[in-house]
């Protein structure tokens, strides 16, 4: 049992769902072929979903490698275009480069494993917590704050996603 499923696990639930539960009920050829092409969609999502982290942290470092060569080329020329550069070349050059990231598949490994690991711990932390062990007691109130980061974390991101989708039909 996964404690917290990743972004690619949600989207195969999705995609399940609807192949199990949708497309059976579906009798218009017009909403099959919308359906498959969701799953497409979906599909293409959920492979670049642990791709994502990594090209942006690459990109971020090769636009302020760019933005840096930018400031070196217009180091002594004049005018407002060149200072302009210079200050974005500045600013750029202020913040340090973004550390590589684990590839996906190795993090998410670690993630089930752990995931697994933690909600298999909680079962006998409660049974000794139920018996009296004080030790126990404190362990199971720090997963459980744990647990009430992650919730929030979730809640966060869901509304954020339906903040994002208002008014897009």
């Amino acid at each position: 049992m996964l404690s917290n499923p990743t972004a690619a696990d949600l989207i195969e639930s999705v995609k399940i769902s609807l192949m199990k539960d949708i497309l059976p009920e579906v009798q218009s050829d017009r909403a099959r072929v919308l359906l498959m092409m969701m799953q497409t969609l979906l599909t293409s999502v959920q492979r670049r979903v642990p791709l994502e982290q990594q090209y942006m942290a690459d990109e971020c470092n090769r636009m302020q490698r760019l933005l840096r060569e930018v400031g070196e080329a217009f180091a002594g020329a004049e005018g407002e275009e060149a200072s302009r550069l210079r200050a974005l070349a500045d600013a750029a050059s202020a913040t340090p480069e973004t550390p590589p990231l684990l590839l996906f598949a190795e993090l998410n490994g670690r993630y089930r494993a752990l995931s697994e690991a933690f909600t298999a711990a909680l079962e006998p932390l409660n049974a000794l917590d139920s018996a009296g062990d004080e030790t126990a007691r404190a362990l199971l109130n720090r997963f459980r704050a744990y647990i009430n980061l992650r919730c929030m974390r979730d809640m966060e991101a869901h509304f954020a996603m339906d903040a994002g989708l208002v008014g897009r039909g």
